[in-house]
Order: structure tokens, then C-alpha cells, then sequence
């Protein structure tokens, strides 16, 4: 049911499709398959349900968001030749300035989208969800062909929305979400977590609008989902109160990250390691100073990150008339190839260009991995869907979208696994490192 195919083309070419609205769009790219990336498909955080952000004509750099919350204890990773890191779970979210009030297109007739679907195939999956019978035939009656994408359309109604039972909606709204028509579904506001007080607690909301989104939340393993945009834009009717919930719940989880150094760290190691890209001589007085320093002996690793990341970590994108010039924004794979330069190289934002690099600038590596190499994500059918960059045991430096709600966070690879599980339950994982690194 994906509206979204990989290209039988031999060279690179632009697969396109029915379009949505801003960032929040997928698209899929191709290039030739022995490279074994097929595609690139940029999944956002829900421009669609944020709204229009608030844009200021300023620097390029991106300005912290709220101070950040720990919502967990710590825990230490994997030794490595990065040496002994701690990592403490936080939570960001993007200043209220960037988030609008406006939930987006109101459409005249919300609708379900099911693309190369029969009313045959429909009934048997609309029962498989756990569906009563009688909402099961309530909405096969309401669905309509629509010959734009060989397929139905269905008006399931505010009351339907509101009565799903949360592992039916899941079932539901999961499948919904492997098409990129359903866009509230595709780009579902989405936490990693078990408890939905990490999520939405706090006094920024009222009661009552918490207790209406929880009902609505639904599972996908240990990620949280919200989709219910038409029902939040029914029932919270201050454009305020509606801020408020998109900053809530555009929160992300991250991680801090602090390396030991002591006297009996090995420094010109650690230099080696966090120093690369020929930034070992900046690193090692360092990390010799923070073993001078006293019995502490930790030093948060955004310190020993190239400039690129240092000044994007856990921060936002800030727009400017610019950007709309651009023929993309901030995404995760002109994040992965500008790692190491001071500068960005806007060149990347275009697809083609920034795919020639990977393939012409950078070889596969098969272990041994270190500090900027770029993991690329991949389906089952060989289509890549979104790239990292490693930083030490499974940890990895990512932009999830090209939202410019969608912050530069710390994730483990399994987190960011399971952040894109409509893709793939077991992605392959293909590693690239520079040429001459």
C-alpha cells in the first residue's frame, strides 16, 4: 500500500508523486543499485500539524531550545578506543517562537488515503485491525474510488477517530502511515520512551489537553505515536493552547554524553580518536587540561565534536528568507557529508549531488568504525531512507527530517532504528568513511 517505489532507472533520477505540503513531503530518490543506494526517502517531524514556523532574517546557526530535562539515570557505554563515556538521557524542544498555532491545511473532508487498494483488500485489512464489525462496514460503506491513486478514499468521521481502541489504532494508523498521502500518519509526532508523563508532563499544557492527547497515543514497540491531528484542531480551539501542545509534543529525546579523563587515560588515544579530521592538535590540550583540572575528570564530547556539529547539537534550525531559495533544508544526509567541514556545503542539499559525493568521496567500511564515518539505512529492497553519522559504541549524530522542528540530537543506531520502523523492522546497515580518513 506505500505510495512510494523505487526507481527501475540505470542513472540517477527523481522518483515523484502526489505531493503534500512543505518539508513534511517524502521523496525518493534513485542511483545506480550496485552502490546499494536506491533512494533517499526524508521523513519529518509533521511540518503538516506544526504549522508555518516563525522566521527571522538572522545567521545560519541555530539558537538552543528550552533548557533541557533529564528524564532518566545515567548509564556508561561500551569501552572503545573512544575511551569510558557516560551517557544521561535528556529531552529537548524547539523554542516556542518556532511553533505555530496553525495545525496546518483544515481540509474540507478529512480522509483516509488506501493507494492500489480494492474493496476487497480493504474489508480483509480493516478486519485484521480488531475493528468491530459494525465500524468495519461503516467505513467500507463510506469508501470511494479515486482513480488519481488506483485506489479508495474513506471519510472516517471525528467520532470514529476518538472511539479507536489505542492497539487498533496502532494496527490502524501504522499502515496508514506507509503511505505518504496520509500525511499525519507518515509524519506522526513520535517520542521514544514507555511512559507518556516524559512525553507530555509538565505545566505547559492544560490537564484537560493531556488527558485528550493520551487517549489519542498510540505504540509502534517502545516509540509513542500521535496522528490526531483533526481531532486536537476540533476539540482545542485556542490557538495558544494549540502552540503549546506542538512544542509538547514535538519534544525529543537525546542524549548527554560526558567522556572520563583521568591521569590514567591514555590521551594521545583519545586525541587520535576525537581528534580526526586533523583536529588532534586542537583536542589533546583539551583533554590534558581536564585531567589538571581536579577528581571530576569528565568532559561533555560536544567539546571534542568538528565545529559543524559542536554548533548544531540540540539546537534547531533558524530560517531565513534564504532558505526558500534552497532546493531542500537541513536534512540528514547534507548533515552526514558536512560532519567534518567548518563550513557547509549547501551543494548537498541536492539530492544527486550529495549522493555523487557519497559514492565518489567515501568507501565502505566493515568494522573497526570511527569518529564521522556515515551509516547509511537501508530497506529490504535496497532503498536508502536515511543516514547517521557514528560517534563511538552505537552512538550516532542525527538529523530525523528535514523539519526545521527537527533538532541534531545524539541517538543510539537501535533508537533510530526504531525511530524509522514504517521503513524496515531490520534496516541494513552499510558504514562509509572519507577517502584518505
Amino acid at each position: 500500500m506505500s505510495a512510494l517505489k523505487k526507481s527501475e532507472t540505470k542513472g540517477p533520477e527523481k522518483v515523484s508523486g502526489p505531493r503534500g505540503e512543505g518539508p513534511a513531503d517524502r521523496a525518493l530518490f534513485a542511483v545506480p543499485r550496485a552502490w546499494l543506494i536506491a533512494g533517499l526517502a526524508l521523513v519529518s517531524l509533521p511540518w503538516a500539524v506544526a504549522g508555518l514556523l516563525y522566521v527571522r532574517d538572522r545567521g545560519p546557526v541555530a539558537r538552543p531550545g528550552d533548557p533541557v530535562t533529564t528524564v532518566a539515570p545515567s548509564r556508561s557505554a561500551a569501552a572503545g578506543p573512544w575511551g569510558r563515556l557516560t551517557l544521561t538521557p535528556i529531552v529537548v524542544s524547539p523554542p516556542i517562537e518556532y511553533v505555530a498555532a496553525d495545525w496546518g491545511r483544515v481540509e474540507e473532508t478529512f480522509r483516509w488515503y488506501f493507494p492500489g487498494t480494492s474493496l476487497e483488500v480493504l474489508h480483509a485489512f480493516l478486519s485484521s485491525t480488531g475493528l468491530p464489525a459494525e465500524q468495519v462496514a461503516r467505513l467500507q460503506a463510506a469508501a470511494r474510488p479515486d482513480e488519481r491513486i488506483r485506489g479508495l478514499t474513506i471519510p472516517p468521521g471525528l467520532d470514529l477517530l476518538q472511539s479507536l481502541d489505542p492497539e487498533v489504532r496502532a494496527r490502524l494508523y501504522l499502515q496508514l502511515a506507509k503511505s505518504r498521502l496520509n500525511g499525519d500518519h507518515a509524519n506522526s509526532f513520535r517520542f521514544f520512551g514507555t511512559s507518556t508523563a516524559d512525553w507530555l508532563g509538565g505545566s505547559l499544557i492544560k490537564p484537560e489537553t493531556r488527558a485528550l492527547v493520551e487517549r489519542l497515543i498510540y505504540r509502534d514497540g517502545d516509540v509513542m505515536h500521535f496522528a490526531d491531528a483533526e481531532i486536537v484542531r476540533a476539540r482545542v480551539t485556542a490557538g495558544d493552547e494549540r502552540q503549546r501542545l506542538a512544542k509538547v509534543l514535538l519534544r525529543q529525546p537525546t542524549l548527554l554524553v560526558r567522556l572520563s579523563v583521568t591521569a590514567d587515560s591514555e590521551i594521545p588515544q583519545l586525541a587520535q580518536y576525537w581528534g580526526r579530521g586533523g583536529r588532534a592538535t586542537d583536542v589533546r590540550p583539551l583533554l590534558e587540561s581536564v585531567v589538571g583540572a581536579g577528581e571530576s575528570g569528565f568532559i561533555d564530547i560536544v567539546h571534542l565534536l568538528p565545529s559543524f556539529a559542536r554548533n548544531r547539537l540540540y539546537r534547531y534550525p533558524r530560517l531565513t528568507t534564504g532558505d526558500f531559495e534552497k532546493p531542500a533544508l537541513a536534512n540528514c544526509l547534507w548533515t552526514a557529508l558536512n560532519f567534518f567541514r567548518p563550513e557547509p556545503d549547501d551543494r548537498y542539499l541536492d539530492v544527486n549531488t550529495a549522493l555523487a559525493s557519497l559514492r565518489r568521496d567515501y568507501h565502505i567500511v566493515e568494522s573497526g568504525f570511527q569518529l564521522g564515518d556515515v551509516i547509511a539505512l537501508l530497506d529490504g529492497e535496497g532503498d536508502l531512507f536515511h543516514v547517521a553519522v557514528y560517534l563511538a559504541d552505537d552512538l550516532v549524530f542525527t538529523k530525523n527530517g528535514t523539519s526545521p522542528v527537527s533538532p541534531w540530537t545524539i541517538m543510539s543506531l537501535q533508537h533510530v532504528k526504531d525511530y524509522y520502523r514504517t521503513h524496515t523492522d531490520n534496516p541494513r546497515l552499510i558504514y562509509h568513511r572519507l577517502n584518505d580518513f
